[in-house]
């Protein structure tokens, strides 16, 4: 288990916080998995007040329906190509970070989704609304 350094509440985001290990604020969240299991979504970012990464955060959780799935495809192509097929999630110690980006989504700002699980991470670039590559990450 990460230490928490601060904890914040805030007027957009609510309760945010800083983990030993990692320089960013971080929001988190339930993502759903295909068989009904939760599991956690860590949002970062630097800035708190950047009104470009609210809207940005605000226009991925309105498309959220249709990115979640693609998110867990694409994750599940790359480990399948890494040689971790087999290779099961565990909720209690997995998770997926979402880096929001500081440009606007809408033209073309660079984000990316990892699952940051035991065994290794897994990236997913986005610049836009598509996915551009994703890769091992041991």
């Amino acid at each position: 288990m990460s230490n928490i350094l601060e904890t914040r509440q805030h007027q957009f985001w609510g309760h945010i916080l800083r983990i030993d290990g990692f320089e960013c604020w971080n929001f988190e969240f339930n993502g759903m998995l295909p068989d009904g299991t939760h599991i956690l979504v860590r949002v970062q970012f630097d800035d708190p007040d950047n009104t470009i990464v609210q809207a940005n955060f605000t226009a991925i959780r309105g498309r959220w329906p249709d990115i979640w799935p693609r998110i867990l495809q694409r994750t599940e192509e790359i480990k399948i190509a890494s040689g971790y097929a087999n290779v099961p999630l565990c909720i209690n110690v997995d998770w997926f970070e979402l880096q929001l980006p500081e440009q606007p989504i809408s033209h073309d700002g660079e984000w990316s989704v990892m699952l940051q699980a035991k065994e290794a991470g897994w990236l997913i670039d986005f610049k836009g609304w598509e996915d551009f590559g994703g890769q091992g990450v041991f």
